[in-house]
């Protein structure tokens, strides 16, 4: 029998319930059934919502390197388990730590994930919407594996994570979550939907290490109701992404082409304008990448960053830099005499 949401916060805060709760996290670790221990169901899943798991302990905290390191104990650990058909709505789950382990078919909606951790884990058929992911490491590479998420919905989440690292999310949808400050690094992304702002973030499909691969292409990703500021899209060619419905954005071909090119057309202006535009042409320009990636080009960004000089400037020079670039792709023959 389903539980009313008014009574969540009840049913974990009696004596028995904290009893209660410590047996069923005891078992999902362990990898046991939660059947006979009277949580009922909802919507067709083990009736787990609000669930209190035990906060990790802090114990102690020093700094590294100029990084401030926390050492946390009593961590709840799941290794090579499957969790699965759960509802985990609204539930304290901080700092859980997943190895070799999947979990499917599960609702966490409104849930505290933060600080998450996962190697060689699968999330697929799940639900973390208005979720917080903060600060948790949802895309790692340890030894060859790496984690999937496969039609997940990540709406209105928070979604400020930790560096996602070759990480493969499929069918998942974005929509309304909170990204900011986030470098999706040599990640797959296939049929993901995204909606709403996304701040100061990085999509990087360039091969950059010989010890793990480069992402297949972008493979129908949906941007058309995403607003993008201070967003860079590296190492793709973007020939099956829809970009934001967004007259600002702009979509370059041959974007190496198109930054040397445009290098050159600067070359004798000194000016203050033309001195950011070849900064952030020679910035593009660093690192790997081949002739068919391409990038985009925001003029809001060039406009919060140098007024209007530095847009016209360059709308002009890139402009005419993808003219040149596709010119001398496609050469024009001269007809046989």
């Amino acid at each position: 029998m389903a539980m009313g949401v008014a009574k969540l916060g009840d049913r974990w805060r009696t004596v028995e319930g904290q009893a209660l709760a410590e047996e069923a996290v005891a078992r999902m670790v362990a990898g046991r059934g939660l059947d006979g221990l009277g949580l009922g169901w909802h919507d067709g899943r083990v009736d787990l919502r609000g669930l209190p798991a035990p906060v990790p302990s802090r114990l102690r905290r020093f700094e590294s390197q100029g990084w401030f390191v926390e050492v946390l104990g009593n961590l709840i650990t799941f290794r090579g388990v499957r969790l699965r058909g759960l509802d985990l709505s609204g539930a304290q789950l901080q700092s859980w730590r997943f190895f070799g382990s999947q979990v499917a078919d599960c609702r966490l909606d409104g849930a505290s994930c933060q600080d998450w951790r996962l190697w060689d884990t699968e999330v697929a058929d799940c639900g973390l919407s208005r979720a917080s992911l903060r600060d948790a490491a949802v895309g790692t590479w340890h030894e060859g594996r790496r984690n999937a998420w496969r039609r997940v919905d990540f709406g209105r989440s928070d979604f400020r994570v930790v560096e996602p690292l070759e990480a493969v999310f499929e069918d998942c949808d974005f929509s309304g979550a909170k990204i900011r400050g986030v470098n999706f690094s040599q990640c797959s992304f296939a049929r993901c939907r995204f909606a709403g702002a996304i701040r100061e973030v990085l999509f990087d499909g360039r091969d950059l290490s010989p010890e793990r691969p480069a992402p297949p292409q972008m493979n129908m990703v949906d941007f058309r109701s995403a607003l993008f500021c201070d967003v860079d899209i590296r190492g793709f060619d973007m020939e099956d992404v829809m970009l934001p419905d967004d007259p600002d954005v702009r979509l370059y071909r041959r974007a190496r082409c198109v930054a040397q090119r445009g290098n050159q057309l600067l070359d004798g202006d000194d000016g203050i304008s033309a001195r950011m535009l070849r900064a952030d042409l020679e910035n593009r320009l660093r690192g790997p990448g081949d002739d068919q990636e391409a990038s985009v080009f925001n003029r809001r960004d060039y406009e919060q960053s140098g007024g209007t000089d530095l847009v016209l400037l360059a709308e002009g020079v890139l402009g005419r830099a993808e003219s040149e670039c596709r010119r001398s792709r496609n050469p024009v023959r001269e007809p046989c005499q």
